[in-house]
């Protein structure tokens, strides 16, 4: 059982690295500074998603297709290597993989359109371009299957996700969706290569019960991040590490939510955890005021807003996922409208007598 554990963590350790090692990357040693490495990276991995969006490819493929990405920039410089080409490579490679083929002909279609930035352009077989990205792909291939070690096995942090909420007993959906929203975000920067994916997940999970003020109840004495077996103090540099580097992120919208940094230092005690001597559920009685805390400064969204623009400001997992406005235009068009009184005939127009 020991060899089997030791053997697994070496595996993972295979593609993790230092933030420091992350400043001696081959881009970097070319003469490209981090911030630009960062930024062409991200760039990538949109690309990724811009292709998955046409092909209707699960979030999983795509998550292992950045990976891919990310791992190939740990050998390579993005001077010799185009993102754009590396990204659509990767994503032929993990359809691949993870079993989610489509024709190659509608992949190539796609990365013309993606490049072009015309998602409803016409592409024909006898198109330059098309014949320009086919050949591209099918050549790169190889090579970055020799540049990832022909290691194409990815544990992707979203398994992880579903199983620590399912270990807690909080499978909410506006936990789940504002938990999603944050792995989604973490495709675009270089996290997979930084952590293990359940230290991902388990930051994704702590960002998300910040936000949804929900607080996990213990079990046996032990708080919920020990019971999921990841240290706190691993999760909250996660998630610094997200707010420092998603803030600056050129993809992000000024509409998009914030991620603001939390203090590793000092013990957890009411941000995400309720004590085991409240036995009951993590979300407090609907209409009452149980189990409510008052939010502080490292909450994930700024609590120092006035509360009337909170109740404003669209939901994080709704930005992030185009979710619906909430419903309500309907309610008060009915409740504007004049009800008849007591004892009428609603039916009647003006002037008639009701028998």
């Amino acid at each position: 059982m020991s060899d089997a554990s030791s053997s697994n963590t070496d595996w993972e350790s295979q593609w993790l690295f230092t933030e420091e090692e992350l400043l001696q990357t081959p881009s970097v040693l070319d003469g490209i500074s981090p911030e630009t490495e960062r930024e062409q990276r991200s760039k990538g991995c949109n690309f990724i998603t811009q292709l998955g969006i046409q092909l209707k490819l699960p979030q999983l493929t795509l998550a292992t297709a950045s990976t891919y990405l990310h791992r190939f920039y740990m050998q390579n410089s993005l001077k010799r290597h185009h993102y754009y080409e590396t990204a659509a490579t990767a994503l032929f490679l993990a359809t691949k993989v993870e079993e989610n083929m489509r024709k190659f002909g509608e992949i190539v279609a796609a990365c013309v359109r993606a490049a072009q930035k015309n998602l409803k352009m016409e592409v024909h077989r006898d198109d330059k371009e098309f014949w320009r990205w086919k050949d591209c792909i099918l050549n790169k291939e190889e090579y970055l299957l020799e540049s990832i070690c022909f290691d194409v096995t990815v544990e992707v942090p979203y398994n992880h996700l579903l199983n620590y909420t399912a270990k807690l007993g909080v499978q909410t959906r506006p936990l789940m969706r504002t938990a999603w929203t944050f792995l989604n975000d973490a495709q675009l920067t270089m996290l997979c290569i930084l952590y293990p994916p359940r230290t991902i997940a388990a930051a994704a999970l702590y960002c998300a019960a910040k936000h949804c003020n929900i607080e996990f109840p213990d079990q046996d004495g032990k708080p919920w991040w020990e019971i999921i077996g990841v240290k706190i103090k691993e999760i909250k540099k996660c998630c610094n590490y997200m707010a420092l580097v998603y803030e600056n992120n050129p993809l992000r919208g000024e509409d998009r939510p914030k991620y603001v940094t939390t203090p590793e230092g000092g013990p957890e005690t009411t941000k995400t955890r309720q004590r085991a001597q409240s036995v009951g559920s993590p979300l407090p009685p609907s209409g009452s005021s149980a189990g409510k805390r008052p939010r502080d400064s490292t909450d994930i969204l700024d609590s120092t807003e006035d509360s009337s623009l909170d109740r404003k400001r669209p939901k994080m997992e709704e930005m992030r996922n185009g979710g619906d406005p909430p419903p309500g235009g309907t309610k008060e068009k009915e409740e504007d409208e004049p009800q008849p009184a007591k004892g009428e005939n609603p039916d009647l127009e003006e002037g008639e007598v009701d028998d």
